[in-house]
């Protein structure tokens, strides 16, 4: 107990800038996360909380002042779609995530969730991370404790009984509803209704539902319809997560077609989101491309290949048969092994089909197949989130570039959206549908999750050859009232939290 209540006080005499203590923040241009503009005040922090915020505090005994005069101070990012639960455990100071400037994570995604979530939920709580965590529940992970491996099919009424017993239990844990990779083959095979039974559940729970569609492609505005569907009949929020309109016949269409799709939603009652990353490329799994698995179908597969912007557009990122062809085009690697593009594919797939007793190989593209209006389109619109969809250590330098990006090519040198209104998409927009009422603002006795800034030089550095290069501009970081970002460089403290469903 004595060895217990000293650890506060060596640890302040050790590395006061780290440790939680009294902190009174002076002169920074403080963005609210309200979506007001920004206006110069110091901010004092005792403890996890913020406490006050005005003009001219005095500073209080015992309390670190820090000048911050010229940077702007916001409340930290919520990234509503990522893939960090992925290695969390090893990486606890995820610093790809809070060296942009992200304080809470929402995970659980495209279906793939940890399970069962409060054993999760328990480990993250006995070893904590730099981050605040929360989760959805996983349709395809629920699809594969109810069916097993046998999921190329719909589910039988006794097989989506189990999967809703699963997911109650799921949302008693904290999930914030439910989400889906419907076009990934683990779902795929799914039916709509199946789908909206499920929605149902995470309703009653006051959750909502979150998909990466059906079809980003050539099918995009039927996979929009579907949702829209989901949501009317099952009575709950949805989110059409990293949104996109990434087939060369829908491009130049979201300001278009957008707006009547948001428009007809909100006239049938449903209750429509968004999310988005800025950038005109993705990164998934080869065979996402040809989600309902005929691979060797020649005719599907040059439909796939065009309707993605052709093979000189797809970039094969990891192949563990041949690494030597990583980094280069399905055009190229065609040339490399005088194969046509579709035979090319085919060989890649075939190569790396999962194999009873073998170890999983993944063979995982970035396609570029988005435009930049629609991308900016979607970044400048006032009601889309934003998300990373990224990986501690992903092969997409969205992962550690999305919310400097934004700030510094959207807002500064575009002049696509304002930057009280960036910081509006990047905090209390999302803490708002997530329910996190102490988060997201800046406000006496709103948890101080903060990040620092300069506006005038924030900007992502990570790139496709460098994806985990930290940005510039985003000095410090602050996760319930603890430096886990200073000076640039993560600090080492771990101070995150599991978030729960505030209904549970």
């Amino acid at each position: 107990m004595l060895l217990r209540s000293l650890i506060p006080t060596l640890c302040l005499a050790a590395v006061p800038s780290l440790c939680a203590a009294d902190i009174l923040l002076q002169g920074a241009t403080v963005y609210d996360g309200t979506g007001a503009p920004g206006r110069v005040a110091d901010v004092r922090i005792q403890g996890s909380r913020i406490v006050a915020v005005g003009s001219a505090l005095a500073p209080q005994k015992g309390e670190a002042v820090r000048e911050v005069k010229g940077l702007a101070l916001a409340p930290g990012f919520i990234d509503m779609h990522s893939h960090g639960d992925g290695g969390l455990l090893e990486d606890r100071d995820a610093g790809a995530v809070t060296r942009q400037g992200a304080t809470t994570i929402l995970v659980g995604q495209d279906g793939d969730a940890p399970f069962p979530l409060a054993d999760w939920y328990a480990k993250l709580e006995k070893t904590p991370v730099a981050i605040n965590v929360a989760s959805m529940a996983g349709h395809a992970t629920l699809r594969e404790q109810a069916m097993g491996k046998d999921l190329y099919r719909p589910s039988t009424p006794a097989e989506l009984a189990t999967m809703q017993r699963l997911l109650r239990q799921e949302l008693a844990s904290g999930a914030f509803g439910l989400s889906t990779g419907l076009e990934y083959e683990a779902a795929h095979f799914s039916t709509t209704e199946e789908v909206i039974e499920l929605s149902k559940v995470a309703a009653r729970a006051h959750g909502f539902y979150i998909s990466h569609v059906r079809d980003e492609a050539d099918g995009v505005f039927e996979a929009f319809d579907e949702l829209v569907r989901i949501g009317r009949e099952a009575h709950l929020p949805v989110e059409i997560t990293h949104i996109k309109l990434s087939s060369p016949p829908h491009w130049h269409e979201a300001a278009s077609r957008m707006p009547a799709l948001f428009a007809r939603a909100k006239r049938e009652g449903v209750t429509l989101w968004a999310d988005v990353y800025p950038y005109t490329y993705w990164h998934s799994t080869i065979r996402v491309m040809v989600p309902d698995r005929d691979f060797y179908n020649p005719a599907k597969v040059e439909a796939a290949l065009v309707a993605n912007g052709g093979p000189a557009a797809v970039r094969l990122a990891h192949y563990p048969p041949d690494p030597s062809v990583a980094g280069k085009t399905l055009a190229e690697i065609a040339t490399i092994w005088k194969l046509s593009p579709v035979e090319t594919y085919m060989r890649i797939v075939r190569a790396t089909e999962p194999q009873p007793g073998r170890e999983e190989m993944l063979a995982d593209v970035i396609g570029t197949s988005m435009v930049e209006d629609d991308v900016r389109w979607f970044v400048a619109h006032p009601d889309i989130a934003f998300c990373t969809d990224g990986e501690l250590h992903g092969a997409h330098p969205r992962g550690a570039g999305t919310f400097p990006r934004i700030l510094g090519r959207y807002v500064r040198e575009q002049h696509a959206l304002t930057l009280e209104s960036a910081i509006h998409k990047m905090t209390g927009i999302p803490a708002a549908r997530l329910g996190l009422k102490d988060r997201g603002r800046i406000a006496p006795g709103a948890i101080a999750d903060l990040v620092l800034f300069d506006p005038a030089t924030v900007l992502d550095e990570a790139t496709v050859e460098h994806p985990d290069a930290p940005p510039l501009g985003i000095p410090a970081v602050m996760v319930h009232g603890e430096w886990v970002v200073d000076g640039g460089r993560v600090t080492g403290r771990h101070p995150g939290r599991v978030l729960r469903h505030p209904a549970r």
